[in-house]
């Protein structure tokens, strides 16, 4: 009896696009920031601008509410931009506003960091808070008759945050029954969105290399 070899299947490797399609999800971090600036009032910019002879319409002026270098509103400050580079190094970039790409295995990890986080910055909020008076008394000793009670709230709390989501980029799967030629378009879009993720993530990753070496 002849014994017949079957050809052997080979498995291709999936390409860097398709890895990061199953392994990655997008993460997105957003901030709730008090503004620390306030345009002048039609009335400031003209009082600004009589000691220089000019016309108050002509001049673009705003004023500094809190002083930012007090240690209290640093810390806070300090919280944002440690939150900010624990996401980019957690993550690769992804060509869409306010999107990264996360590990799916990094999900639960990143999501208790980010939570602790929440909380630290929670409790320098209350903080600068505590100091908020003094700094309202300092900004109306700077500020002169440009100072306006009603540009300040009653309190800091709630007016600064961080929050997190994971939203999905993908075709939604009612498209593929209801118009399919649109779910391909939708899926041909995110798979140009993924090869460009891949080439955003090579240069990032050269551009490490180059700065360490």
């Amino acid at each position: 009896m002849t014994m017949v070899d079957s050809p052997r299947r080979t498995t291709r490797a999936p390409t860097p696009t398709q890895r990061l399609q199953t392994s990655f999800a997008a993460a997105r971090v957003s901030f709730t920031w008090f503004g620390t600036r306030k345009a002048l009032s039609t009335e400031q910019r003209a009082q600004a601008a009589e000691p220089f002879g000019a016309e108050g319409q002509y001049l673009s002026a705003g004023k500094k509410l809190l002083d930012t270098r007090d240690e209290h509103f640093q810390a806070v400050t300090s919280l944002r931009n440690r939150i900010g580079s624990y996401w980019r190094g957690m993550s690769l970039p992804f060509p869409e506003p306010g999107l990264r790409l996360l590990r799916q295995d990094d999900i639960a990890s990143f999501d208790a960091q980010m939570t602790r986080f929440r909380e630290q910055l929670d409790l320098a909020v209350a903080d600068l808070d505590g100091r908020f008076d003094s700094l309202k008394g300092d900004a109306q000793v700077r500020l002169g008759s440009l100072y306006n009670p009603a540009d300040y709230p009653t309190t800091l709390i709630g007016l600064f945050g961080v929050s997190w989501d994971f939203p999905s980029i993908q075709p939604p799967e009612y498209l593929k029954q209801l118009r399919p030629d649109l779910y391909e378009r939708e899926c041909q879009r995110v798979q140009a969105r993924f090869d460009e993720a891949v080439k955003l993530a090579e240069e990032a990753f050269t551009g490490v290399m180059c700065s360490s070496a």
